[in-house]
C-alpha cells in the first residue's frame, strides 16, 4: 500500500513540472553619447523566454547657449499598450504605433536579436514622441557585451 501512495505521488508530482515552466527574463540595455551632436540617452529590451517584451529608448538633444534640451521617448510593453500592436515578421519583432502623429505614413520600429539587439527606429515618427528640435535615432545596436550603444542618428 505504502509503494503505491508513493508511486502515486511520484506521478502527480512529474504531471505538475510539466505544467511549471520557468520563465527567463533578460533585459538588455546601453547608453550613448554623440558628443559633435550633443545628444546622450539610453535603450533597453526586455526578453521574455527569448521573445521580446518592452523596448524602451530615451535621446536627449542639448539645447543651445542657455537653451533647455529637447528629450525623445519610446516606452511600449508587449499586450499593454492599447496604442501598439506587436508582432513577429521574418525574425524580427515589430511594434507599430496604431495612432501615429501623422496617419499617413508608418510609424513602427523593428527589433531584432541575436548576439546584439538591434533596434530600427527609421520608420519610427518622432512626432509625438519628441520635444521640438529633438528626434529618434535612426538605430540603435545594444552590444552583447558592454554597455555602450552603437548609435546612428538622422543626418549622419
Amino acid at each position: 500500500m505504502k509503494r503505491l501512495i508513493s508511486v502515486s505521488v511520484l506521478l502527480a508530482l512529474i504531471a505538475a513540472s510539466g505544467t511549471v515552466r520557468a520563465e527567463t527574463k533578460e533585459v538588455r540595455a546601453c547608453d550613448f553619447e554623440v558628443k559633435r551632436r550633443c545628444v546622450t540617452g539610453d535603450a533597453s529590451v526586455t526578453l521574455v523566454n527569448g521573445v521580446v517584451t518592452k523596448v524602451e529608448v530615451n535621446a536627449f538633444w542639448c539645447g543651445g547657449r542657455g537653451q533647455p534640451g529637447y528629450s525623445c521617448m519610446l516606452d511600449s510593453t508587449r499586450g499593454e499598450d492599447k496604442d501598439a500592436r506587436w508582432s513577429d515578421e521574418g525574425g524580427a519583432t515589430v511594434v507599430a504605433n496604431t495612432s501615429p502623429f501623422n496617419p499617413e505614413s508608418p510609424d513602427r520600429v523593428k527589433l531584432t536579436v541575436g548576439k546584439h539587439v538591434s533596434i530600427d527606429l527609421d520608420e519610427a515618427q518622432s512626432a509625438g514622441r519628441c520635444g521640438a528640435g529633438a528626434e529618434l535615432p535612426r538605430a540603435i545596436v545594444i552590444p552583447g557585451q558592454g554597455k555602450t550603444c552603437r548609435v546612428w542618428l538622422g543626418g549622419q
